[in-house]
């Protein structure tokens, strides 16, 4: 026997056997072929918010057209009628004067959620109710056509949960796909600072955050050393750690000792960044301005990648300490000739290129050979260390010196004449000589050590490196033939002028300086 009801629920299935991005789409299909189907005049989709008791209307649909809409319409008041519509999937209008139904619509959809650090999935309930509506007084819902209609909201609630679960797979491959090509811009880029500003531009273009911010913390984690960010404009700001504010300084102590794997403080997200017990920094994202919700599939996905981006930046970090600590000595943190080569090759270029000015000084610690034979090698190792250390803190931000070699020592000066140069070699010149040899060296005797200077200046002296270097030693073997313990230029020496200081000291444990 033919059964008209199968058959007709068939043929709506197949109108909806289809694949939809969203649910507006398949509502869009699903609520004209329901008009069509019982001969309505309107289909309205509501969302059902329970905790609120609110019927939130998002669509309607006509002859002519479906539109979205918006209105909320409250049924705390109307006990039955929801008491009948939980109850039996089905409930006819109580407060309209021509036939209309509500038919309830359940589907399931996808929800994740954060426990610890593990990302959990389930299946959370949604609520719909679609009201049925025939203007004409005498056009009844019959009882076949409500059992009819709840088979086909059966069918549409079916539908629902697969476009849900459809649409929820290709949210989260799109978020993975955005973000791995973000890993790979991250891992293909040369320098560290790079990276992280491409990671920033591309995580706040694709979430479309109001801002991102990265804060790094230094080698061993006990402070924030740098931050990064990016706001809407796409433009990469910078600032070091020491600049922030006071109630900025505490957030490293708040993020990590709270042990979650993250925190919202006045609606800003901060998520952790570390690699097992390292902590390398947190990344930070807030929609401030435009007042947007973020989506909790923005926050899981960003605390997933947030361990990729930790463990790139511990990574980096490490390569550059490495390189870093390659390129200083180790006795005098002092950097390596290789490094200072580097360096001065760099400046030249820039000085000949900019029409510019630059000096070299180049020293020796006096007698240093009779040090380490009068009183040990650790004596010579202090020596070496104090000197390194004066050397550092007498210096300006732009000069830069190196351990060149046993006791000689080069000091790069970057737009700096003959004057000035011999400015700092009088400075550096006076606090050597007052450094304080610690007697359990010297067995209670007095030494004063003391470097002897030569110095050269671009490009009077020498228009390359290999020239300026050989001009500044040159001056150097003089003071150490003339005056040990004091410093001359080139142009001075090799004209036969003379020093400021004349007076060369004795040999440590001697009363009076031997000869060359």
């Amino acid at each position: 026997m033919f059964d008209k009801e199968a058959f007709t629920l068939f043929k709506f299935s197949k109108k909806l056997n289809q694949s939809f991005q969203n649910r507006r789409e398949l509502l869009d299909c699903a609520l004209p072929a329901l008009r069509d189907l019982f001969k309505l005049d309107r289909v309205y989709f509501f969302a059902w918010q329970q905790e609120r008791a609110l019927l939130s209307l998002n669509m309607m649909c006509k002859k002519e057209y479906c539109m979205d809409m918006q209105e909320d319409i409250s049924v705390l008041n109307e006990p039955e009628f929801l008491k009948q519509l939980l109850r039996d999937g089905l409930a006819d209008s109580t407060d309209l004067n021509y036939p209309a139904v509500y038919v309830l619509l359940r589907w399931q959809k996808p929800a994740m959620t954060l426990e610890g650090e593990e990302v959990r999935q389930t299946l959370k309930e949604s609520v719909g109710v679609l009201r049925l509506e025939r203007l004409r007084k005498n056009r009844v819902f019959t009882p076949a056509e409500k059992k009819l209609i709840k088979s086909v909201a059966a069918e549409i609630s079916h539908n629902l949960t697969n476009t849900e679960i459809d649409q929820d797979k290709n949210q989260r491959l799109s978020v993975a796909t955005a973000l791995n090509d973000l890993a790979a811009i991250f891992a293909s880029s040369l320098r560290l600072s790079d990276g992280l500003e491409l990671i920033l531009q591309g995580v706040q273009k694709y979430f479309r955050f109001d801002r991102v911010r990265l804060y790094q913390t230094n080698y061993d984690g006990t402070k924030i050393k740098s931050i990064l960010g990016v706001d809407i404009s796409g433009e990469v700001t910078s600032q070091p750690g020491d600049d922030l504010p006071e109630d900025e300084r505490t957030l490293l102590r708040d993020i990590f000792d709270s042990g979650a794997p993250y925190r919202t403080i006045h609606n800003v997200v901060y998520i952790p960044l570390k690699v097992q017990r390292n902590k390398v920094g947190f990344l930070t994202f807030d929609n401030l301005l435009s007042r947007r919700r973020i989506d909790w599939l923005d926050l899981i996905s960003l605390k997933q990648f947030a361990n990729q981006i930790a463990l790139a930046i511990d990574n980096a970090s490490l390569f550059e300490r490495v390189q870093e600590l390659s390129n200083y000595d180790e006795l005098t943190k002092l950097p390596v000739r290789r490094f200072f080569n580097e360096k001065f090759a760099e400046e030249i270029y820039r000085s000949k290129r900019f029409d510019l000015i630059m000096s070299l000084i180049v020293l020796d610690i006096d007698w240093f050979k009779q040090i380490n034979d009068n009183y040990g090698h650790q004596m010579g190792d202090w020596a070496l260390r104090e000197i390194s250390r004066v050397i550092r803190t007498s210096l300006r931000q732009t000069d830069f010196p190196c351990r060149f070699g046993g006791d000689e020592m080069v000091i790069m000066l970057p737009r700096t004449n003959d004057e000035e140069s011999k400015i700092i070699a009088k400075r550096l010149k006076d606090r050597i000589n007052a450094i304080a040899v610690p007697s359990r060296y010297t067995d209670g005797q007095r030494v004063t050590l003391s470097i002897s200077q030569g110095i050269a200046s671009f490009p009077q002296d020498g228009a390359n490196a290999a020239e300026l270097f050989e001009k500044a030693d040159q001056a150097l073997y003089w003071v150490k033939e003339h005056c040990r313990g004091n410093f001359a230029n080139y142009r001075e020496v090799s004209s036969g002028g003379k020093t400021e200081n004349t007076d060369a000291p004795a040999e440590p444990g001697r009363e009076e300086a031997p000869g060359k």
